[in-house]
């Protein structure tokens, strides 16, 4: 099958699929604290491509040059003679260039980020030794150990080919959004990153940036009916005035109501969204919860951070690369009619 079939056919499924993203966000725009989803794509395997009845052996490994930068967290690394072998779902991947980041296991890892300077490892691919095995610094040279790791590439390989590329997943953006005077009692906004803590009827936890609190049954609840929680439980409001103070003390002509739970997460990129602006933590995930160290603003409830212009220029250029997708596969079919009704009548 004619491999650029495959490639216009993946950018197309690719592009589609970041097409629904972008547009969700924009139908959020107005959407009160609504984060942006963020597309991640990323190619297949990187397979190695040999000559027709070349001899095949196992090439060692180390022994080549390459040039080596870091920029704080983030590693680079070339190699003009040979390959970095990745670990990868679909199967290993042998590039001449890797971005990567150490975890906190020594790991060298690929990363992408959800708006903090932190880079997130959860679910990337490992960056394989010459076993096999995923590399790990133990306090080494990660030049050395890259050098040490290089798939050095035996004579009957002549480059690499890869199968197009695929929608690896979606990322949310935590980043804050502007803060919308509203006048509201019972509208608050969190001014850093942070979330209030709310439950269902079921006793289910969830978080949420969403501030647009109401009253119901004396208790402060969410437009969808969730309870807001406070450090020792639901918070009741039983009387006409109502301030919450910049801690998160509520009070209610004068007397304290409760404090509200307000946390940070330190492993936010685990957080799903679940529905009506509320995150819950990924299956068997447990929340690693750190103090709140912004203020709570009573009167003012958190925008969308979506720009409207940044996603429209997106979108733009996203509908440009499908056409482009769409005539790769045109040009390949006529090359294809071409080959059977013509070259094949020689």
């Amino acid at each position: 099958m004619n491999r650029g079939l495959y490639i216009g056919a993946t950018s197309l499924l690719a592009n589609t699929r970041r097409l629904e993203v972008l547009t969700n966000n924009l139908a959020n725009i107005n959407t009160t604290a609504y984060k942006k989803d963020i597309s991640l794509v990323e190619s297949f395997p990187e397979k190695l491509l040999s000559k027709i009845n070349g001899t095949s052996f196992n090439a060692p490994s180390g022994g080549s040059n390459i040039t080596y930068e870091t920029d704080g967290q983030i590693h680079m690394a070339r190699t003009d003679s040979g390959y970095f072998v990745i670990s990868t779902p679909e199967g290993n991947s042998y590039v001449k260039e890797v971005r990567f980041t150490v975890d906190e296991n020594g790991f060298l890892r690929t990363y992408y980020r959800d708006g903090r300077e932190d880079l997130n490892t959860d679910n990337e691919n490992y960056i394989l030794d010459g076993n096999g095995n995923p590399l790990q610094s133990q306090g080494e040279d990660i030049q050395e150990l890259l050098l040490r790791s290089i798939h050095n590439q035996p004579f009957h390989v002549i480059g690499t080919m890869s199968a197009g590329v695929k929608f690896h997943k979606i990322v949310t953006d935590f980043s804050q959004g502007e803060l919308i005077e509203t006048g509201g009692t019972y509208d608050l906004a969190l001014n850093q990153s942070g979330f209030f803590k709310v439950m269902d009827e079921e006793g289910n936890t969830y978080y949420t940036r969403d501030g647009s609190f109401l009253v119901a049954n004396n208790q402060l609840v969410t437009s969808t009916g969730e309870i807001v929680q406070g450090l020792d439980g639901p918070i009741y409001i039983d009387g006409s005035t109502v301030s919450v103070l910049e801690n998160g003390q509520v009070l209610v002509d004068g007397n304290t109501a409760g404090i509200l739970d307000i946390v940070d997460l330190e492993n936010r990129e685990f957080l799903r969204k679940v529905r009506d602006n509320l995150y819950i933590m990924a299956e068997g995930v447990e929340p690693v919860e750190i103090p709140y160290e912004g203020k709570v603003l009573q009167g003012y409830l958190e925008g969308a951070n979506v720009n409207a212009i940044d996603e429209m220029v997106e979108m733009i250029s996203l509908l440009r690369e499908f056409e482009m997708g769409q005539k790769l596969i045109r040009i390949q079919d006529e090359m294809l009619e071409k080959a059977v009704n013509e070259i094949g009548r020689i």
